[in-house]
């Protein structure tokens, strides 16, 4: 147990060096906004589409189909549950106005794209992607729909309307579908696109891991203490919403990558983007940020011990 969990923490420990990299980059100004953005667009639109496409090469069968109903049918019934939560939740602390929203946000959308499928990739390798891709298809749809509604709901920055259309118009949704028709069909993609498809979506991990730490170098260290919101946050986010996947799965028996999948990505610190949709819909972006920089840097302890329980 101890050699799994410090060959664990040895890989995991690579990633945040990797942000670490990103970090000083950005403090020394090889990264700036612009490059931060292009290269955050890059990631979400060609190199991650490119790595669910090609981790979704598995061949047809009956038992991997089972799983990955099983796997969406557990994601649907945790982001209902995780939304009510976090609505009680913001009405427990008494937190109102854009402070409350975004406070329910950062309950609700953890960062996926750039660390969740990172640190997947390092526990279960391509059928970690594979499953992790299906499960996140509740939040890709969510984030551009539910996620908007929330962060704009006291500024009226917003229609108020969910873009369903915009949500399956996104490269990860179609990413998602595409592989998993290749998968069902079966349709074998042609060799040399397929090493091209792996070759660009291998970039995924060093540069979202870099892109993260970009974006945390632009937040003041000191600026993240003394708001105890904050902290609470930090701890539902990482710890207690965790526990309320792991048990519930655990006491129905389930193990391995089925409750590890879950929980991993549930486990993850806030959306990287939180501070960017805080900005566009005129929301705290503040708070959203120190919570981006406390929730990622406790990340650096808290996912190796869930890693451990699973």
């Amino acid at each position: 147990m101890n050699d799994a969990f410090f060959s664990l923490l040895n890989q995991i420990l690579v990633l945040f060096f990797m942000m670490a990299a990103g970090y000083a980059a950005r403090k020394a100004q090889v990264l700036n906004q612009e490059t931060i953005k292009g290269i955050s667009l890059l990631i979400l639109q060609v190199t991650l589409p490119s790595l669910i496409v090609s981790s979704m090469q598995f061949p047809f069968s009956m038992e991997l189909l089972h799983t990955s109903l099983i796997i969406v049918g557990i994601s649907i019934v945790t982001y209902g549950v995780i939304i009510l939560f976090s609505r009680l939740y913001v009405r427990l602390v008494k937190e109102e106005g854009p402070r409350g929203d975004v406070l329910q946000f950062l309950l609700v959308f953890s960062n996926v794209a750039f660390m969740g499928f990172p640190i997947v990739s390092v526990l279960y390798g391509d059928l970690g992607i594979f499953y992790t891709a299906l499960f996140n298809i509740p939040f890709n749809l969510l984030l551009v729909t539910l996620g908007v509604a929330i962060m704009s709901r006291s500024t009226g920055q917003s229609s108020g309307q969910m873009n369903f259309k915009k949500a399956f118009r996104s490269p990860g949704v179609i990413a998602v579908l595409l592989g998993f028709t290749f998968f069902v069909l079966p349709v074998s993609i042609p060799g040399p696109l397929l090493e091209s498809l792996q070759l660009i979506g291998g970039t995924t991990t060093p540069l979202s891991m870099m892109i993260i730490g970009g974006m945390l170098a632009d937040i003041p260290f000191r600026s993240v203490f003394g708001d105890r919101a904050l902290y609470q946050a930090t701890v539902v986010r990482l710890l207690l919403m965790p526990l309320m996947m792991y048990l519930p799965l655990r006491f129905l028996g389930f193990t391995g990558i089925m409750l590890g999948i879950p929980v991993i990505i549930i486990a993850m610190p806030v959306a990287a983007n939180a501070g960017a949709f805080a900005r566009l819909y005129d929301s705290d972006y503040y708070f959203a940020s120190k919570a981006v920089f406390l929730t990622t840097l406790c990340s650096i302890l808290t996912i190796p011990l869930w890693a451990l329980f699973l």
